[in-house]
């Protein structure tokens, strides 16, 4: 059954997954340019973006010197997104644009441009509006925040499923799986709102956001957090884990792509995410009922883990010095300085006597394990920040 489950949803994945190149639609230009100043309106405005994006709700929309909603139903084709306009006014237009990438992710932006002699416009303050990213500071939270959940409830659901399986059932761990389960299910909600305050909220965004690989994804991830939920209950464990490894693949499809590489992304991430899960849930499952079997195993976790995420990194970064200029690039470095706080603090000699590996230790004395599932959930947060940030690559 386990074997049928993760072909069915590897399959599924494969089918829904979007057909991502960049990380994220960022605009390369647009005709007329920001700033332009042009002798008379123009019939129509185009905006190029680095990959294949499709209109969130409106898509384009222009507003007149005089306030009004000039441009038409916007029309994507590739790469390209495109508005006719209808306006005679003459002075400051604003260009306000609402996007969906091939990789799930929203991106948004503004600008203006002049036809004839500058002028006021009510709409001129979306062109300061603040963002992170590609998102407004409210969606760059909330996208935060349903991936953090997503990531602890899938390290709490399949992570101490995998440490029963090596060790031993144990009622106390149960709990803890149900909670993760809860969590997988609650993350959605947060992020369907994330996906709305990073664009606008009203009805034909949010059609569109439900409609789109983004709205295929969400739905996907929530049938495999139901079907484990109604599968807790077997005394196999094998196929929770198999749906693990088909939440781990929605998960990858989701990530950011890699260029020139289609398919890499999404088998790295999903390696990163299993291994991880596996790692923090461990942890976890260690703190209640600790027990020495899963050592090797919870070892092997985290050289996956720390393997995939260089590769993942390396990928991204683009060049070394994107580490210290972009964004991204610090949330990386403190993320990669968190594990190596982790690594140091569980290989210190008081611990040796339990665990002679330099490795992280993960059945740890319990005033080690509370440190531990602390660090744990700050590495957990780092890596959900830095999947909703673009990528400098």
């Amino acid at each position: 059954m386990g074997r049928r489950l993760l072909v069915v949803g590897l399959a599924a994945v494969l089918a829904l997954a979007p057909r991502a190149v960049w990380a994220h639609a960022v605009l390369f230009g647009s005709d007329p340019s920001p700033d332009a100043v042009l002798g008379a309106p123009p019939a129509s405005i185009s905006l190029t973006f680095s990959e294949t994006v499709i209109p969130a709700g409106k898509g384009i929309k222009v507003f007149s010197p005089s306030g009004r909603q000039v441009a038409g139903p916007a029309r994507a084709e590739g790469h390209l997104l495109t508005a006719p306009i209808s306006s005679t006014e003459t002075g400051t237009f604003v260009v306000t644009w609402q996007a969906l990438a091939a990789d799930t992710h929203p991106s948004r932006g503004a600008f203006s441009f002049v036809v004839g002699q500058p002028s006021a416009n009510p709409y001129l303050a979306a062109v300061s509006g603040g963002e992170i990213g590609t998102a407004t500071p409210l969606g760059f939270a909330l996208q935060a925040l349903a991936r953090w959940i997503h990531f602890l409830g899938f390290a709490l659901t399949f992570g101490i499923i995998a440490y029963q399986v090596v060790s031993r059932r144990e009622p106390r761990l149960r709990r803890f799986a149900v909670i993760g389960v809860v969590l997988l299910i609650a993350a959605e909600p947060v992020a369907l709102v994330a996906q709305l305050a990073s664009l606008s909220f009203d009805g034909d965004t949010a059609i569109a956001i439900l409609a789109s690989p983004f709205g295929r994804l969400l739905g996907l991830r929530l049938g495999v957090a139901l079907l484990v939920w109604a599968l807790l209950a077997l005394e196999s464990a094998w196929p929770v884990l198999a749906l693990g490894a088909v939440m781990a693949l929605i998960d990858g499809a989701s990530a950011h792509a890699i260029p020139g590489l289609p398919g890499a992304g999404l088998l790295l991430d999903a390696f990163h995410v299993s291994a991880t899960g596996i790692w923090v849930g461990g942890l976890a499952g260690v703190l209640v009922a600790p027990d020495r079997r899963f050592r090797p195993y919870a070892i092997g976790a985290f050289a996956i883990a720390i393997g995939t995420g260089l590769l993942l990194a390396l990928a991204h970064l683009g060049s070394p010095a994107a580490l210290v200029t972009t964004g991204y690039g610090w949330v990386l470095f403190v993320k990669g300085a968190i594990v190596a706080i982790a690594v140091a603090l569980f290989s210190r000699p008081l611990l040796r006597r339990y665990f002679p590996s330099p490795l992280p230790a993960f059945s740890l004395p319990r005033l080690r394990g509370r440190v531990g599932v602390g660090v744990a959930a700050l590495i957990l947060v780092m890596a959900a920040v830095l999947i909703s940030l673009p990528p400098p690559r």
